[in-house]
């Protein structure tokens, strides 16, 4: 499962005038509220919230007290490309407003704590990796206006609450290699998380989460493809790869990363083929990132040679914007 695009996801809500109920005849109204919506992510797409596959909500607050948009959901009209919630409001002069907004791919596996608008949520993400459907959640940032006259557009940045791994083995120099598995194991799989900070629209701010993790270290995440796949020889063209969501947390010194693969270790071009395999396993706990944090996208490069060269870098959701990176020693 490969995305090119990891990217800062932006809801854009202009509130304008109307009254309750679903009419679309005032889109040109300059008081209506009208929604541009672009999302893309691993797991939560554009498409899937065309389709209604996934949910985007809203919640909004007039004068620090009246709830003028509770959890609403907000839908595309295919015709405009606008988005309209449900429930539709005025904006009203010498007003202040607090907004905000957060979308999710499923409910499976997720609660949203009642009563507290988005800001606190239980997760219970997939324990195995063949055919899990992860949980994809994003808050936004807290957008404020300090009075309804000004009408400005109302952008709610949402991040990512989970932490995001992609695993790519690629083939140094030699002449063929082979994947049989990956295993990424003793990891959480559920747990509590709570916004305690919300970042201020615009303030250069990330959302601050309490996590508590719950139960066991019961996640085990295997990859093994029947027969084998080959390994290509950058993470463009490999097949050699995994990629999970996870609940983020603090590693330990059981956290490992096991790579099965075997290596055709024939003299020359001409001689017949001679498969041997091999295992390597990475405490990864021993190298940063040893913590897995809210929004982070980890991307774990192993480098099959004469032994195996595993690289862990930490990038934000989108292609580029690099945090900070790590290069694990060489396996002797």
């Amino acid at each position: 499962m490969k995305s090119a695009l990891y990217i800062g996801i932006l809801l854009f809500v202009a509130l304008m005038s109307s009254c309750d109920g679903d009419d679309r005849t005032l889109i040109g109204n300059p008081q209506e509220i009208v929604f541009s919506a672009n999302h893309v992510s691993r797991a939560l797409t554009q498409t899937d919230i065309d389709n209604g596959v996934a949910t985007v909500k809203v919640y909004g607050v007039q004068n620090n007290t009246t709830e003028i948009f509770n959890n609403v959901n907000i839908y595309r009209d295919a015709e405009t490309g606008k988005w309209f919630p449900t429930t539709k409001r005025n904006w009203v002069e010498g007003s202040n407003y607090s907004f905000h907004g957060y979308a999710y791919n499923t409910t499976e596996g997720l609660t949203i704590t009642n009563g507290t608008d988005g800001i606190e949520i239980s997760v219970q993400q997939p324990v195995k990796y063949d055919g899990a459907v992860f949980i994809d959640y994003l808050l936004s940032h807290s957008f404020k206006v300090t009075d309804g006259a000004m009408k400005p557009i109302v952008q709610l940045h949402l991040e990512h609450a989970m932490t995001l791994v992609d695993i790519y083995v690629v083939r140094g120099n030699m002449f063929e290699a082979r994947l049989k598995s990956l295993t990424l194991e003793n990891i959480y799989s559920s747990g509590n998380m709570k916004c305690t900070e919300q970042a201020i629209a615009n303030s250069g701010g990330k959302n601050i989460w309490d996590i508590t993790p719950s139960g066991s270290r019961d996640a085990v995440y295997t990859y093994a493809p029947t027969p084998a796949v080959s390994i290509g020889d950058d993470r463009e063209n490999t097949g050699a790869r995994m990629s999970i969501m996870c609940l983020p947390q603090q590693l330990t010194a059981n956290t490992t990363l096991t790579i099965v693969y075997e290596v055709n270790e024939k003299v020359t071009v001409e001689s017949a083929d001679n498969y041997v395999e091999h295992t390597e396993k990475f405490q990864l706990y021993n190298y940063n990132p040893m913590n897995y944090q809210p929004g982070h996208h980890i991307v774990y490069t192993a480098t099959v040679d004469s032994g195996v060269n595993l690289e862990g870098t930490v990038v934000e959701w989108k292609d580029v914007d690099y945090i900070e990176g790590t290069v694990l020693p060489e396996i002797k």
